[in-house]
């Protein structure tokens, strides 16, 4: 089958009306509340450095369930909005990344020797996924793990003094990209 340069022309132009739709609805749709909500998330996190041990794990585990509850609120009230298929694959790929970050590599690994080490290695387990999303669905969450991975990695290796300030970092690029999503994604 030969299509000429206007049908290619015009295949083009819907695809790309396409694209601005369905940008469009994401931005007016709460697609931004997730970015919102999980850098509020990584901050609050990243400010608790102070406590230790015991103190700091349960304060974690209670912030990361609150911040769950609220992507399920989000994803309820965003469901009646809009409709679209789960994507199955994605969905699975996910699984089977957390599965084998938090369940296989740290028996392997010995676990962890510091809240340090324990933190910046969850967190490049999440931005693993918003690399995998970005290549998946859209740049802007490629970039977004990127920069965060590069952030806890720097931290860790090269400015151990400063991690956790450059994990508050990590927080801002979510809760700014947020911002990009709503206001500046076209």
């Amino acid at each position: 089958m030969n299509i000429s340069p206007v049908e290619a022309e015009k295949a083009l132009k819907e695809i790309e009306a396409s694209r601005v739709a369905m940008r469009s609805v994401i931005r007016s749709h709460r697609g931004h509340l997730y970015l919102w909500l999980w850098g509020c998330v990584w901050i609050a996190m990243s400010l608790l450095n102070w406590a230790e041990g015991a103190r700091y794990w349960a304060a974690n585990i209670w912030i990361l369930v609150a911040g769950l509850a609220a992507t399920f609120v989000i994803g309820y009230v965003q469901a009646k909005q809009i409709r679209t298929r789960i994507d199955k694959r994605f969905v699975a790929v996910c699984a089977t990344l957390l599965v084998f970050g938090y369940g296989v590599w740290p028996i392997f690994t010995g676990g962890f020797h510091s809240e340090k080490a324990a933190f910046g290695y969850g967190t490049l387990l999440w931005m693993q996924l918003y690399v995998v999303a970005g290549i998946w669905f859209d740049n802007y969450l490629l970039w977004v793990g990127i920069v965060a991975t590069a952030l806890i990695v720097a931290g860790f290796l090269l400015l151990p003094a400063f991690f956790w300030g450059l994990t508050l970092l990590a927080g801002l690029t979510l809760f700014g990209s947020g911002f990009y999503v709503r206001h500046f994604w076209r």
